[in-house]
């Protein structure tokens, strides 16, 4: 029979604690703020104007582009599939930590859609779209100013051809 004596059980709660944290250092993101620090460095950022997006939506025949203010684009190019899924996790977990609600989850060959908003007073203020293929992760992080019935009818023709038409941007 082995006996631990106080300071063995001391260092083994103490080594415990220790990869606990670790382990809590490399989890998932809580907020939206964490994710964009985690993979700020990996990452490029393009900050789209309104005119811009307005040309989209008249170019891509989609109203949903009217009804946004401003957008930043969240690129992180040559990630291998392990680390897209990675991103995508930490993206989820990012939108549950700000209570975003999630509103379509699509997935198409390799390629996923994730678009997740967040209401007040009966409108929705933020709308994040989250997509991976190939081997880029696209988020889109977009103002917009829309009741909910609204944007539930610009939205409910999304299918999965739209997400390969987007990976195909991401090639």
């Amino acid at each position: 029979m082995i006996l631990i004596n106080k300071k063995m059980k001391k260092i083994i709660g103490l080594s415990f604690v220790a990869i606990l944290l670790i382990l809590q250092a490399c989890g998932t993101t809580k907020n939206m703020q964490e994710f964009y620090t985690k993979y700020d460095k990996q990452a490029t950022v393009i900050p789209l104007p309104s005119f811009a997006l307005k040309l989209a939506g008249k170019a891509g025949g989609t109203d949903l582009f009217n009804y946004i203010k401003s957008a930043k684009v969240f690129v992180i190019s040559d990630a291998g599939q392990g680390k897209q899924n990675r991103v995508i996790k930490d993206l989820q977990s990012s939108f549950r930590g700000e209570n975003f609600e999630n509103l379509i989850k699509l997935k198409s060959k390799n390629n996923n859609l994730n678009v997740a908003l967040k209401e007040q007073n009966g409108r929705v203020n933020k709308m994040i779209f989250g997509i991976n293929g190939l081997s880029n992760v696209l988020v889109i992080d977009s103002k917009l100013d829309i009741t909910r019935a609204e944007l539930d009818k610009a939205l409910e023709n999304i299918n999965t051809d739209d997400i390969e038409n987007l990976a195909e941007i991401l090639k």
